[in-house]
């Protein structure tokens, strides 16, 4: 079992990664830093397949062998915090 500490660092691997691959692309980091993740809703305006959010995750699980209990906590914190959306905004054709 993972201290709080080692899964909430997890988690913020997690972030990094889709952020990468989210569309468009960006440093998680950064969006700290610049405040960004301050405003509403502000991951909305990234777009990441579940498909592929799902392998992410998937893979920094089985990375550090977490046991049930910890990847429930992963799971829930990736899917229910600020991960990108898997939505795409319809486009509008005038």
């Amino acid at each position: 079992m993972k201290t709080n500490k080692q899964l909430w660092n997890i988690c913020m691997d997690i972030y990094k990664e889709l952020y990468i691959e989210a569309e468009p692309s960006a440093d998680f980091n950064k969006l700290i830093e610049s405040g960004e993740t301050k405003k509403p809703n502000w991951f909305s305006k990234y777009y990441l397949d579940d498909k592929e959010l799902r392998a992410i995750i998937d893979k920094h699980i089985k990375k550090h062998k977490l046991n049930t209990k910890d990847k429930k906590a992963v799971n829930f914190e990736v899917w229910l915090g600020c991960s990108p959306t898997c939505f795409k905004e319809k486009e509008n054709n005038g």
